[in-house]
């Protein structure tokens, strides 16, 4: 083997080993670059969004001490207590109180609170019937609603129960009614 063989053979193989890694490697490396691109563009954005994130920390700071301040002023007129069932039984006093200084008969009071829910709030209910004329009906309901606790009226039928009654009778309505005010959750107050 001469000179000029071993050079054509050294360069030959060379050439054969440039084709082989070339045809596997180089796409290796191309797919390698573009992953490590999208990565790079991935971790830009993640990064940007961070970098707002910090910048709108302090808002959302702000409106949450505002929140807080807000919900701790509305606390007044909430029904008070440290469970649900002594906000319910807090709620039934004031029906009841609301009836007898309008001069309305109360029935039995069936009392609930919705616990199942998570939040902030405790809705608590009283479902009754009560009897009255129509102006101790309408003392009542107003006492409940424009009281100093927050209620709302979500249920009322109002009924006559004698409707041939004579007119030298006293009229009598019969009330059916569901008083519902919210509580305050203990673990939901506001940190300092």
């Amino acid at each position: 083997m001469t000179g000029r063989d071993r050079r054509a053979l050294v360069i030959g193989v060379c050439v054969t080993l440039i084709v082989l890694v070339g045809r596997n490697a180089l796409p290796a490396l191309f797919t390698w670059r573009r992953a490590a691109r999208e990565a790079a563009s991935r971790n830009e954005e993640k990064l940007d969004r961070a970098k707002l994130s910090l910048r709108r920390a302090a808002q959302v700071q702000d409106s949450l001490k505002s929140r807080s301040i807000r919900v701790v002023a509305l606390a007044p007129a909430l029904l008070g207590g440290g469970s649900p069932a002594t906000a319910s039984a807090t709620l039934a006093g004031i029906v009841s109180g609301a009836a007898a200084r309008s001069n309305v008969r109360i029935g039995a009071l069936q009392l609930s609170a919705d616990t199942a829910t998570r939040g902030v709030f405790t809705r608590v209910s009283v479902h009754g019937d009560a009897t009255g004329d129509i102006a101790g009906i309408t003392a009542m309901l107003g006492a409940l609603e424009g009281g100093p606790t927050l209620l709302a009226i979500s249920e009322l039928s109002i009924t006559q129960p004698e409707p041939g009654a004579p007119s030298d009778h006293a009229e009598a309505l019969r009330v059916e009614l569901a008083v519902v005010g919210l509580m305050l959750r203990q673990s939901a107050g506001p940190s300092k």
